[in-house]
């Protein structure tokens, strides 16, 4: 009964992760830009030469989600895991419009050369990722994942 409870609930979550659950519209459903090659990779050195294939021909383009779809292991955070998640960020040029009180401010001072910079992609907004590691522990991990982006500066 337990092992049944446990097996519905990776399925459900793993329904969500993937955006099966709901309206692929909804904010927070999973945004993938182009495809690795459809062949299986047969090491991880070959997937991750397709990974990084696959970055440099990302589009420039404006500020938007960009996801990845990452073992947690290549995180960087310690988490012995094979499992896969997607790994969204922020991406893309920001005009140098002026938007707010702020930005007006800022473009005046970078004007008089007494501030530097450019406005930046960055999230407005994160969401947490849950996984199973690989001693069969549910891991949380609260807003690695952004789930919307904007210009600020």
């Amino acid at each position: 009964m337990a092992t049944g409870r446990v097996l519905l609930g990776s399925l459900l979550f793993l329904s969500l992760q993937l955006g099966l659950g709901g309206n692929p519209s909804t904010p927070g459903a999973p945004v993938v830009e182009g495809t690795l090659s459809p062949e299986p990779a047969t090491d991880m050195g070959t997937w991750k030469a397709q990974l990084s294939a696959r970055l440099r021909r990302a589009p420039a383009g404006p500020c938007q989600l960009r996801s990845l779809a990452l073992p947690v292991v290549e995180l960087g955070l310690g988490y012995a895991s094979e499992e896969m998640i997607i790994f969204r960020y922020c991406a893309g040029s920001c005009p140098r419009g002026a938007h707010t009180q702020h930005s007006l401010t800022l473009a005046w001072l970078r004007s008089q050369g007494r501030a530097h910079g450019s406005p930046c992609c960055q999230p407005t907004r994160y969401a947490d990722v849950a996984f199973l590691d690989d001693h069969h522990r549910w891991q949380w991990l609260p807003q690695l994942s952004a789930a919307a982006c904007g210009c600020s500066g």
